[in-house]
């Protein structure tokens, strides 16, 4: 009798086993899991190819050791101009504050054409109101060359005889202006 109990038990446990066999096969992935995972260890793999190429791009220690002694020479460099503020003066200039460019707050093209209407005597007058800044801006739309170090008198001088009264008399002589 107790070879007959012992095996009962043992089919029960085969069954059981094979019923446990067969809900581990339900748990396995499916086609779709199977090609999500395979995707992320592509990707993982990529990520780790990129991680590997900026290790590479690492300096290297004698690299490192040229930049440490670089760094090292400009500081006994600057210890040594503390002591001479002559030389520090002439190797490194003090720093000026840059000049804000003031955006034109007039239209060249409109101002252009105003000009245009104005009679001879009046540009001159009219050029005088506006700031260098403007006449500059002028000029350049005018393709006429000036120089920045020029007075703002003086500049629109330039533009009136250059860019007005030259032309009008050519084109008086020409036949194409009024008289």
């Amino acid at each position: 009798m107790v070879i007959k109990m012992a095996g009962r038990k043992k089919k029960l446990d085969l069954k059981d086993t094979l019923a446990k066999v067969k809900e581990c096969l339900l748990l396995l992935p499916g086609d779709e899991e199977k090609q999500k995972t395979s995707q992320i260890i592509s990707e993982i793999l990529q990520e780790l190819g990129v991680l590997r190429e900026a290790i590479n791009q690492f300096p290297d220690e004698s690299k490192v050791n040229n930049v440490s002694g670089a760094i090292q020479t400009l500081v006994s460099f600057f210890d040594t101009i503390k002591d001479k503020p002559l030389l520090a003066e002439m190797l490194l200039p003090k720093k000026t504050k840059a000049r804000k460019t003031a955006v034109s707050l007039v239209d060249i093209d409109v101002l252009l054409k105003q000009l245009e209407e104005l009679s001879t005597e009046q540009i001159l007058g009219e050029l005088t109101k506006h700031k260098k800044d403007t006449l500059l801006e002028l000029s350049a739309k005018m393709n006429i060359t000036t120089n920045k170090k020029l007075t703002k008198d003086a500049l629109a001088d330039k533009i009136f005889k250059l860019g007005f009264a030259n032309r009008r008399g050519y084109d008086l002589l020409s036949g194409k202006g009024e008289p």
